[in-house]
Order: structure tokens, then sequence, then C-alpha cells
């Protein structure tokens, strides 16, 4: 049987959905939504544990390309092993990539294109529904990232603000970090972005929340980690560590389509926010912005 060692789970799983019968499917979403549990589970429990049976557990397995359940699950032990080492993470994308005419431009393009790809089948409609109705009805929104993912809480907060939705984001750790949280209100509502490890931080930002009664949403990869949070909603993340893309590219774009989906919700306000902003920047410059000096056609 061939393992198609290149390929990461979630690529089997899409690459194969249209041979996978629905007791399959449900054996392949739980592989990928708790692949810490699946890695220590027998045939028999994760066949209990889908509403299935270890028949259809093992043909599914080999319907994945594994050779069986073994080959599955010490793939899962390496994904997971793989996920908490950056520098292993680095080198098998270097070690994976296949440079082409212009580089690893188009092999990094693909990449990504392939990861969002598998976006749609890790959130379905009602943790969508109730991540927008969570930040439409909060009065605040904090976004927290460390490391890479505080530009992307930074970016979430400035977008949220140019829409006309209060926010802000946080960025620190240590001692900083409890000075931050002393703002969070229970009318507030948290986005954490956590892409490859949901750290100690970010188990106390969750805890918090969750203690004063403020709604939280996780964007993660870890999913098996975020289950051990006290999240209010987890968005799963497809795997970034087993190809060219950068872990940042989902939660960036399932963010930005947040913020339009709370934009085209409130979709006068939000224009009228930027308009304002266009005044703003107008003021500041001193004259008017290069938008007036366009030709007429």
């Amino acid at each position: 049987m061939n393992t198609s060692r290149s390929e990461s789970l979630g690529q089997r799983i899409r690459n194969r959905a249209g041979k996978l019968a629905s007791g399959e499917r449900a054996v392949a979403d739980y592989l990928q939504r708790h692949p810490e549990d699946a890695a220590i589970s027998s045939a028999a429990k994760l066949g209990e544990v889908t509403g299935t049976s270890d028949a259809t557990v093992i043909r599914t397995a080999r319907k994945l390309g594994f050779e069986g359940l073994s080959d599955l699950k010490r793939s899962l032990v390496e994904h997971l092993a793989r996920r908490r080492d950056p520098a292993q993470v680095l080198d098998d994308r270097v070690q994976r990539l296949r440079p082409a005419e212009h580089g690893v431009l188009q092999p990094v393009i693909d990449a990504g294109l392939t990861l969002l790809g598998e976006v749609p089948a890790l959130i379905d409609s009602a943790e969508w529904s109730r991540t927008v109705a969570a930040l439409n009805e909060a009065e605040h929104v904090w976004a927290y990232g460390i490391g890479p993912s505080a530009a992307i809480a930074d970016h979430l907060a400035l977008s949220l603000r140019r829409a006309g939705k209060a926010a802000d984001a946080w960025t620190a750790t240590g001692f900083r970090l409890a000075d931050e949280l002393l703002r969070l209100k229970p009318a507030h509502a948290v986005v954490v972005v956590a892409p490859l490890r949901v750290f100690r931080e970010i188990g106390i930002v969750l805890d918090h929340a969750h203690r004063i009664g403020a709604r939280s949403v996780l964007l993660t990869e870890a999913t098996d980690e975020a289950g051990e949070t006290t999240a209010d909603i987890v968005l799963a993340l497809p795997d970034s560590t087993e190809g060219a893309a950068n872990e940042l590219i989902a939660p960036l774009t399932i963010l930005h389509a947040l913020v339009l989906e709370l934009a085209a919700a409130e979709r006068f306000s939000a224009v009228e926010h930027y308009q304002q902003l266009n005044a703003l920047r107008t003021e500041i410059a001193g004259t008017d912005l290069d938008i007036s000096r366009l030709p007429e056609l």
C-alpha cells in the first residue's frame, strides 16, 4: 500500500473524500479533529466514539493510504511531535519543496491554496454562526496572540475598529498580561490566535474569560490541546506542519472573513467609519488624498 508520506492527513482526506462512505467520513473527521486521542485509541474505541465499528476504522485507514491502523497511529504521533518542534517543521518544509521555474514561490503558493481549501471542512456553519454572534453582541472585542500570532491579533483589532467595532489587541506575556486581563469585562469577547500550540498564557486568558463570563473563541491546529481549555468556541485550523504554507495563512483568512461578515451586518455604520477614517487621513495629510488627483475617465 502506498502510504503517500508527503501528504498531510488533511490532504489525504480531501483527496479521497469522494471515495469515503458516510461512516468512513465520520472516522476521518474524528482523526482530523482529535489526533492525540486517536493516536492512543484502539480500533474498537475509535469505532465507539465515531458511532461506527472497528472494521470501518481499519477500512478508513487503508482508504486514506495507510497500511493499517498502526501505520495511521504512527503517522499521528509523528505529526503531534513535529508540531511541538518549530525547527523540525522548518526542516520538513524545506525538504518537501520542489523548486519550479521561479524557485519556491509557486510551490509555496500552491501549498497555501491547498491549506485554505481544507478550511470549509473544518468549520461548520453552526460554529461560524456562534462566532459571529459572540463578536457581534460583544461591547468590546479583545484579540490575543503571542509570537508571530501577535501580528494577526493586531490586524484583527485594527480591522474591527475600522469597521466600527470597539476592539484592541493583547500581545503581552508574563506579568504584563495580568495587567491587560484586568480590562476584560463580562460583556466583552476574546479571540485567541494559537496556530500550533496552546501555550500557558493562552490557557490563562481563556480561563479568565470563562470565570468572568466573557465569550471566547480559539483558533488553533492543536485541537487536542484546545479540548483541555475553557474556550467557548474552537475554530479548527488545517494542519500546516506537513507542507510549505505558513501557519498564519488560515487564521488570517478566517478572521478577514469574520470582519467582513460583521461589517455586512452593519454595512452603513461600517462604511461611515471608513469615511471618517478617510476624512481624518486627509486632515492629517493637510491636503486631499491622492484619489482626488486621479484623471477623469
